[in-house]
């Protein structure tokens, strides 16, 4: 049985697009951001992350939503619940981690990008139409 895991991800746009994150042995995108430790507010594991990642200080601007997603890695079941939020970063954001590789993305190449979890792709298109925030659940 999976633990539900919470997660803070940022949507961190800026003159090139989003900024995107990838492990350096990975070929796939996802957004900054990272766990939630037990008692924290998922606020202030956001700009945790963000200063973790980044080595910056971070403004949350916005609620975007939350993506249900689960996975099975190395025969573990995971469940996690990705809260969204957008978030100004000053300056040019660089890494401040030996394993993550940061990438300004234009939103038009967002489609062609594998991203993860794909439903959060699939949700944060949709919601840069609608521009209201989303609830996306895991589905089979």
């Amino acid at each position: 049985m999976a633990t539900t895991e919470i997660i803070a991800r940022a949507v961190i746009p800026g003159e090139r697009g989003v900024l995107l994150a990838r492990h350096h042995a990975k070929s796939w995108h996802f957004l900054p951001g990272g766990h939630v430790e037990p008692g924290e507010q998922v606020e202030a594991a956001l700009k945790r992350e963000i200063r973790e990642e980044l080595a910056a200080d971070s403004e949350i601007t916005g609620f975007v939503g939350v993506v249900e997603h689960q996975y099975t890695e190395d025969g573990q079941l995971h469940h996690e619940l990705n809260f969204v939020f957008t978030v100004a970063v000053p300056g040019e954001p660089e890494s401040n981690e030996d394993h993550l590789i940061f990438d300004w993305v234009p939103r038009e190449q967002l489609p062609e990008l594998d991203v993860r979890p794909a439903a959060l792709k699939d949700a944060l298109l949709a919601a840069a139409e609608e521009a209201i925030p989303f609830w996306h659940p895991y589905s089979e």
